[in-house]
């Protein structure tokens, strides 16, 4: 082997060596930042996941995890509907009884009139 394949063999070597290291070293440093963070390789900081609804095109914002949109309003509406409900159901309910209970109560204050027809001429 001469000289100068021996002196490309050595740079390829060195240059595999590198890329792997390189590699490791910003595979270890995207590890370190939190869930809803992605590395930024320019700044070698983290950057929040929050900064991809601003800036959409920013590298690197597929790792984010989906954000998951609140649904806090429709719980609430599902609540206070169904409590809605209930009430209306539990006040009819009430009325209906009140009203049962009013009618059963109801006696004779006055004596039935005796009409005259044509069975008992005046």
């Amino acid at each position: 082997m001469d000289s100068g394949a021996m002196m490309r063999c050595i740079y390829w070597i060195t240059l595999l060596i590198a890329t792997l290291i390189n590699g490791i070293n910003a595979d270890k440093s995207s590890a370190l930042c939190p869930k809803y963070e992605f590395w930024n390789g320019d700044g070698a900081v983290c950057v929040p996941c929050s900064t991809c609804k601003q800036y959409p095109k920013t590298p690197s914002c597929d790792t984010c995890p989906p954000i998951e949109p609140s649904d806090s309003w429709r719980v609430a509406a599902i609540t206070s509907l169904s409590v809605l409900a209930a009430v209306i159901v539990f006040g009819a309910l009430l009325i209906g009884v009140l009203v049962h209970q009013c009618r059963s109560r109801r006696t004779l204050r006055e004596p039935i009139e005796e009409t005259t027809g044509p069975l008992y001429p005046v």
